[in-house]
């Protein structure tokens, strides 16, 4: 079974639907009559996700429900990832997801988490959760069969025993955590953070225990390059979406502009937002994006990029990044990919290097030039190397360096001398 939408660069210029059929059509069906009838508070009128949902969110929650096997309790997609732009719901469906997860479940004193990176979007988080269980008269209390503690947020099941707890990773203790059900929120948020993957798994883990658990990252894109688990998720899922890997159990919806409209920087036309914003109309509106794009040109291009990740879905990079060298323009295009060390020495007649000292509080700087031997062309091969005590001193860089670790650029050591 593949979860891969080879095609998804034609299908989201279309406004066609990325997203599988449930593989278990009667369990999705069974769990949306539930879903469906949760209302959304912060739409006039407060509309069921049925009145006023477009398709996606309702595949996209068909999906996640349809993929549990009711005759092996075995959840056979487990791990689901969404990248959209800003102010298309995402806390929303999270709310609606997860309080259907809570109503449904079967197990006694199950735990389901919305993880949040800051205290902010944990309260934006559970104000929708609370309001979707005010405003219908069968789960609000005194009544009803979920009661709120507003104090630590938190809703709880009076039957079952299973509670919904929304967690701001940044204030809440994430240790020791067994949740059934996850819901990651600004995935990109803790790809800035050097201790992230082990705060995820400490959470996640607990999924081990339970074949019907699942765990959903949703994320807009990051106001700089993407670092950490939120890029390696981000890459992940993309090679799921493409086919490069085949992962039965995971499912991306990815909703950003296909290669070749990135580089043509198709964000400039306003006929085309509605690929990284399928609410586009409803709880996007264009005039706020053509507002925001308008004051930002006139700032320069840091607040530029930030609208063009947030509400473009624009991934930022050396050619897109406010503090870029002048080089960057023409860097990535001069790569050699069979440079190493070796070669450099054997193609060149001559050889220089470079040092700039450091190490224990920042990073020591290698770069060995050589002119190639009949070319007369430079080669250039450079390191870095860092003590492991710089990841702790640099913690806001932190996640990066290890990713240049990971990829061979730079090495870090733990031994002096």
């Amino acid at each position: 079974m593949s979860t891969a939408c080879p095609d998804w660069a034609d299908r989201i210029v279309a406004g066609q639907s990325l997203i599988p059929p449930p593989l278990f059509p009667a369990e999705a069906a069974a769990c949306m009559q539930v879903f469906d009838e949760l209302r959304i508070v912060e739409i006039a009128g407060s509309p069921t996700f049925a009145e006023a949902s477009r398709p996606w969110v309702r595949d996209f929650a068909r999906a996640i429900f349809g993929a549990y096997n009711p005759q092996t309790g075995v959840r056979e997609i487990s791990e689901f990832f969404l990248l959209i732009a800003k102010k298309n719901g995402k806390s929303t469906l999270a709310a609606g997801v997860m309080l259907t997860a809570l109503i449904l479940n079967w197990r006694q004193s199950a735990e389901f988490y919305i993880v949040a990176p800051t205290k902010e979007i944990a309260d934006t988080a559970f104000k929708s959760a609370r309001e979707m269980v005010k405003a219908d008269p069968e789960l609000a209390p005194p009544d009803g069969k979920l009661r709120i503690k507003a104090a630590v947020r938190e809703i709880h099941h009076l039957e079952s025993g299973a509670v919904l707890k929304i967690i701001a990773a940044d204030t809440d203790t994430v240790g020791g955590k067994k949740g059934v059900g996850i819901f990651v929120d600004e995935l990109w948020q803790f790809g800035t953070r050097a201790n992230a993957h082990s705060m995820l798994s400490e959470v996640i883990g607990g999924l081990a225990s339970f074949a019907e658990g699942f765990v959903i990252y949703a994320t807009t894109q990051s106001d700089k390059p993407p670092a950490g688990v939120f890029k390696e998720k981000l890459e992940y899922h993309r090679q799921i979406r493409d086919g490069v890997i085949v992962v039965p159990n995971a499912l991306p919806l990815i909703f950003e502009y296909p290669p070749a409209m990135q580089k043509a920087q198709a964000w400039n036309d306003p006929a085309t937002w509605a690929i990284p914003n399928p609410n586009l109309g409803l709880s996007v509106r264009p005039s706020f994006i053509d507002g925001e794009l308008a004051k930002a040109r006139a700032a320069g291009d840091h607040a530029l990029n930030v609208i063009l990740a947030k509400h473009l879905n624009v991934e930022i990079g050396q050619n897109l990044r406010a503090d870029r060298w002048a080089g960057a323009d023409v860097w990535a295009a001069a790569e050699d990919p069979s440079l190493t060390l070796d070669t450099l020495l054997e193609r060149s007649e001559v050889v220089v290097a470079g040092i700039d000292g450091g190490g224990l509080d920042d990073l020591l700087g290698l770069a060995l030039m050589g002119r190639e031997r009949g070319t007369g062309r430079w080669l250039v091969w450079a390191r870095a190397y860092a003590h492991i005590s710089v990841l702790r001193r640099r913690k806001s860089i932190a996640s990066e360096l290890i990713d240049f670790a990971k990829i061979g650029e730079l090495e870090v050591f733990d031994s002096i001398g």
